[in-house]
């Protein structure tokens, strides 16, 4: 079970959302809030992760689609991946303002020879095969390390279509298909989005917990 919020994080929370709806720099209004209400570098995360101007929530939620049978997908691999992991590992999580679901942890082990990894690969298939999409494409970041053994390790183990990109963002996003990432820039500038992560995470997984942040602002 996660911990709930302090007080002051859901105060500083709804002063940020304030500040940017205001028009003030994300930066300027973080470091503000953060300082007022002394929040430690995981509260930081999540307000950063999860809190947006609600101009860029409505972009969003006319860009979700909900219903993927039949469809193209492209996924974001390292951040669809390392998302269901952290479920997995009962690390906290959060329903953001804009429907999707974030880990706030700064940190990651990217290593496709871990269990859990290898455990959330799996899954994400899984849920691939149990919404009856028309296919995926996993996109992986060139820029880390050992991500054309991760690309051929996923071909070859699993049969993922899966290609590597300097920019990866670019990748996904030029794909033409429908987007699974929860990286709030990507999800603003694609087409059309869909949560694969949120998905595994309340279907298949299901014994998860999360913080449903929407409710507390």
């Amino acid at each position: 079970m996660q911990q709930p919020l302090r007080m002051e994080v859901i105060e500083a929370a709804k002063d940020y959302k304030y500040l940017l709806n205001r028009g003030f720099p994300q930066k300027a209004s973080l470091d503000f809030v953060s300082a007022r209400y002394r929040l430690s570098r995981s509260e930081r995360n999540l307000l950063m992760r999860c809190v947006h101007r609600d101009i860029d929530l409505e972009v969003i939620k006319r860009r979700t689609v909900s219903n993927v049978r039949g469809v193209d997908l492209v996924i974001d691999g390292y951040n669809v991946f390392l998302t269901v992991a952290s479920a997995i590992e009962k690390l906290p999580l959060f329903l953001c303002d804009d429907g999707f679901i974030r880990d706030i942890r700064s940190t990651y082990t990217k290593d496709f020879s871990s269990p859990t990894i290898k455990e959330a690969i799996e899954n994400v298939i899984k849920a691939i095969e149990l919404l009856g999409v028309g296919s995926a494409l996993v996109v992986l970041d060139k820029n880390i390390s050992w991500s054309a053994r991760h690309a051929e390790f996923l071909a070859q183990t699993y049969g993922v279509p899966t290609v590597t990109a300097t920019k990866a963002d670019i990748a996904v996003i030029g794909s033409g298909r429908v987007v699974c990432s929860s990286d709030f820039v990507i999800l603003l500038r694609s087409d059309k989005v869909y949560d694969l992560a949120q998905f595994v995470i309340r279907n298949i997984l299901r014994d998860v917990n999360t913080v449903e942040l929407l409710k507390l602002l």
